[in-house]
């Protein structure tokens, strides 16, 4: 059976600060602060969303899946003095090119735990799994672990009780918080002229600079052996010219 509605609504609150300067010695930056919350009762790529229980679509109210609390980000150019106006060949060779960067950090998202077996994660026996336990003991954090504790594990399946047979778990939608992202890219550029019409840029790109590891979020499939942990990175540094 599928069940059609358009009565899903979501809320965003949110506040930014940014701070721009430009110096006169070719170089300027940019920096932007935000802090945000955003609530929703679905999250979904395609046109199908699952409810825990489609009778009671207020258990799924909670903290959007793409909600990103804290996020930091700036960007810089900085036109290289060296040999600038400098028209000899080794001038026109090595002046004039341009370095410029880009950094963003940002919190983890919002992460579920529930059990996609059938029929042992059909906790409430309404014929479809991926139901959630009920929630675990407050000594469990919902965040803060360290890289190790996500490539170790950050807990056990045996912290979420499962609830009796008929009935919602109560742990919520979007509890715990996945791993925060870290990265520095840079560029430097510049622009030859091979004639009044025609130019030529040489472009050289590094991606994550700092060559930090930027964990995917941890397996939290009650059914899977390798639950609780991180199995996987984004791409470490890169270069391209």
């Amino acid at each position: 059976m599928h069940f059609i509605s358009a009565g899903s609504t979501s809320i965003y609150h949110g506040g930014s600060l940014i701070v721009q300067r430009s110096f006169q010695n070719g170089f300027s930056i940019q920096g932007s602060y935000t802090f945000s919350r955003v609530i929703d009762d679905a999250d979904s790529l395609t046109n199908e969303v699952n409810y825990q229980d489609i009778s009671n679509r207020r258990l799924d109210r909670a903290l959007a899946g793409f909600d990103v609390t804290h996020r930091f980000s700036s960007a810089g150019i900085y036109e290289l003095p060296f040999l600038r106006s400098n028209q000899s060949l080794a001038g026109r060779i090595l002046g004039g090119w341009q370095l410029s960067g880009f950094a963003v950090f940002q919190s983890g998202f919002p992460l579920t735990v529930s059990n996609s077996a059938y029929p042992a994660g059909d906790y409430n026996a309404d014929g479809t799994a991926g139901d959630r336990p009920n929630a675990p003991s407050d000594d469990i954090p919902r965040s803060g672990w360290t890289r190790q504790q996500f490539l170790s594990g950050i807990f056990p399946v045996s912290a979420f009780p499962i609830p009796t047979k008929g009935t919602n778990g109560t742990l919520g939608r979007n509890t715990f918080r996945g791993p925060s992202f870290l990265e520095v890219d840079m560029s430097l550029a510049k622009r030859f002229a091979i004639t009044e019409r025609v130019h030529i840029q040489l472009h050289g790109d590094a991606f994550n600079v700092l060559n930090h590891v930027n964990l995917n979020a941890p397996v939290l499939d009650l059914s899977s052996a390798t639950f609780g942990q991180s199995t996987s990175a984004l791409s470490p540094r890169q270069f391209q010219l």
